[in-house]
């Protein structure tokens, strides 16, 4: 099963591994929890230990207690999450969902919700009803907001904002490597009484609106700004350099400019709004395109590193360039 997907939904856009059930339409709390699988408790249980091995007598084990999965019915009923210790505070699903839904507060649109290792490990990925427009760009930006949690010891409550589509292990692993690299990963440690710490909680959260907000200014001020045909075939071959001519080669020349072509091509797709086929805006959305699916990769866990888990240098540099050549 690929990346320990067990079970969820995803609203409109299916998975890559095209397994869990695609909805057309946002779906209600009670709905979601069931569609993602996080509709069963986690029940605690005593331990008990033989006395010597073999012996029919058995001894409790007062400063541990088993973690089990409730769930009538399915045939991980009854499967031991964890042993943990007595003072261990149970986070039962519910709880997952009454902080996303505080978080992100009313008009949330649940977007995916998933369990993972048989319901060690859940996430719920919702949308900030915040959504952006840019000028001329009939599609609407929304932020997203991740909250996932574990029943296996493995981690600990924690919601942060993020760009990714949590949809498996790797996604959700990478959403978590966003937060923590950004610093806007808030984690909820194990206790009966996580929802005390929501209003703090929303204050370490406030970043998802402020760099939302950054980059719809950002977006505008580039909507804004005209760029010529000349001005575009200038990003193009500032964007991918040709080789210094003692470095060059004929294969290397020809992969350049099969490299231009492609972001060439960007400008008349789909990739790029009618209105911004001639706006720094356009040259935005191109290259960001081109840097994340166009790009040539050594295997496809380059390509998933650069996309989700690195910062990428010709990324941070892309704002810069558009800015010279809107001016040259």
């Amino acid at each position: 099963m690929p990346d320990y997907f067990e079970q969820g939904f995803f609203v409109r856009e299916p998975a890559w591994h095209q397994m869990g059930t695609v909805l057309n339409d946002y779906p209600g709390r009670e709905q979601a929890m069931e569609l993602a699988g996080h509709n069963f408790e986690i029940v605690e249980r005593p331990l008990y230990v033989p006395l010597r091995e073999g012996d029919t007598q058995s001894v409790r084990l007062d400063e541990y207690k088993a973690l089990v999965k409730s769930m009538p019915g399915d045939e991980t009923d009854g499967l031991v999450m964890q042993v943990a210790r007595a003072s261990y505070g149970v986070v039962q699903n519910s709880t997952g969902w009454d902080i996303i839904d505080a978080l992100v507060g009313e008009g949330i649109k649940y977007e995916t919700g998933i369990t993972l290792k048989g319901g060690a490990v859940l996430s719920v990925l919702g949308w900030l009803d915040e959504p952006i427009k840019i000028p001329g760009d009939d599609s609407e930006i929304y932020p997203w907001v991740n909250v996932s949690w574990s029943h296996d010891g493995s981690g600990a409550l924690s919601a942060r904002p993020t760009s990714i589509r949590t949809v498996c292990w790797n996604t959700q692993s990478a959403a978590e490597a966003e937060g923590r690299r950004t610093n806007s990963e808030f984690v909820f440690r194990h206790s009966k009484n996580v929802m005390e710490r929501i209003e703090d909680a929303k204050l370490a959260m406030q970043g998802i609106r402020d760099s939302h907000e950054e980059y719809a200014e950002l977006a505008r001020e580039l909507a804004t700004m005209p760029v010529t045909a000349n001005q575009r075939e200038l990003f193009v071959t500032q964007f991918l350099p040709m080789p210094p001519e003692a470095l060059i080669s004929d294969t290397v020349e020809r992969n350049v400019e099969v490299a231009r072509a492609a972001v060439r091509s960007l400008f008349d797709g789909p990739t790029v709004p009618d209105d911004h086929r001639f706006t720094a805006y356009g040259l935005h959305l191109a290259g960001g395109e081109y840097l994340d699916h166009l790009r040539g990769y050594r295997n496809a866990d380059t390509l998933y590193g650069r996309q989700l888990l690195r910062s990428e240098p010709a990324k941070a540099k892309l704002t810069k360039l558009i800015r010279e050549v809107a001016k040259a």
